[in-house]
């Protein structure tokens, strides 16, 4: 098959890392695969890494960089329309808010079959009232239709969800394959510094135990822009001493394998990668229950992990301090959460993405 994957960049982000890893799979078995991007990488920002037989085709190549944000969307669905027109793809697959409108767009009328997919809160990517309405028309024009949760299905009309799939994100194997370690006496958090995140909401919560629990740090995996306002956070609710910002790491399952707990404290997801790979090495989880639903499809409360309110400091300081507080319970969740964490293998996941995407291009 001839397929196209388009998505805005391969900078690093939950679902880049998934197209970059359908677009590599799919070349594997002898399709002709052309991932689609707006922008070519920038040489400052790292990005996830695509197969040589993988062709890159870069949207924005003929922008002057003095364009409107409306001109550079009209020129990139007129640039994708040329090329689904000239190099007639079989099928062509995009994620993400802005691709997936732009796509649809752009292939109106035109033979090639056409796959969106959804990877976050619908009500936070299309939005409500009016914008909500014209989405949810556009969305009629795909063939099919992905989403990780029910919830996020939900948003759209019944048309779309009777030609939609929900697959989950794929967890690379050596979060499966990592032994867990002797235990630390850590917080583990991975993940942008950014709004979406809510870290702020973390550290607060852990601020109201630490003192209870001064053998226990607060370790933050990623970078992003609010890093030196959580710094100075840290400093005011004085816990400066334990919480460690340690930046991007490559070995994230070794760090996640010794971790005595994983937390998430995000306002909104998709289907949250990070919270997969903790439950896949076996790591005891507490998330918030944000939407549009990926943390709750993921935990059986008590069993593999502890779900608290979107927002909630006192909530998630008090499923702090209980796993903190009970080691019986906490190697009760180490076994839970990974026996329940086999169907988002990477096989079982590709097998599904392989059979919906034949499907819909015959």
């Amino acid at each position: 098959m001839k397929v196209f994957f388009y998505i805005d960049s391969m900078q690093l982000g939950g679902a880049n890392r998934v197209m970059a890893n359908l677009a590599n799979h799919f070349s594997e078995y002898d399709n002709e695969v052309t991932l689609l991007n707006d922008i070519a990488p920038d040489p400052q920002k790292p990005e996830y890494q695509v197969s040589v037989d993988v062709r890159r085709v870069y949207l924005d190549s003929q922008m002057n960089g003095n364009e409107s944000r409306i001109q550079k969307s009209i020129i990139r669905i007129r640039n994708l329309r040329n090329l689904i027109k000239t190099e007639k793809p079989d099928i062509v697959v995009s994620f993400m808010g802005p691709p997936n409108i732009r796509m649809l767009l752009a292939s109106v009328g035109l033979k090639t079959r056409k796959i969106v997919s959804v990877r976050n809160d619908p009500y936070k990517e299309y939005g409500s009232g009016i914008h909500k309405t014209i989405s949810r028309m556009i969305f009629r024009l795909a063939d099919g239709c992905v989403f990780q949760t029910e919830d996020a299905a939900r948003y759209f009309p019944r048309a779309v969800q009777k030609k939609s799939k929900v697959i989950f994100n794929p967890v690379n194997e050596k979060f499966y394959h990592q032994e867990l370690l002797p235990e630390e006496k850590t917080v583990v958090m991975v993940g942008r510094l950014q709004p979406q995140k809510n870290t702020q909401l973390a550290i607060r919560a852990f601020a109201q135990v630490a003192s209870d629990h001064p053998d226990y740090s607060l370790v933050l995996y990623g970078d992003g822009e609010l890093k030196q306002s959580l710094q100075n956070l840290t400093q005011e609710l004085g816990i400066s001493e334990q919480v460690v910002f340690a930046g991007q790491v490559s070995n994230v399952e070794e760090k996640l394998a010794s971790a005595a707990i994983y937390l998430l404290s995000s306002d909104f997801e998709g289907m949250p990668n990070a919270l997969m790979e903790a439950m896949a090495v076996g790591v005891p989880c507490i998330s918030t229950d944000c939407p549009c639903g990926g943390p709750r499809t993921l935990i059986q409360n008590e069993k593999q992990g502890i779900l608290v309110p979107v927002g909630d400091c006192k909530k998630m300081s008090l499923a702090l301090n209980k796993l903190m507080g009970d080691p019986e319970l906490r190697n009760a969740m180490r076994n839970g959460g990974r026996n329940g964490t086999q169907f988002f293998r990477p096989e079982v996941i590709y097998d599904q993405w392989e059979r919906f995407i034949f499907q819909s291009a015959n």
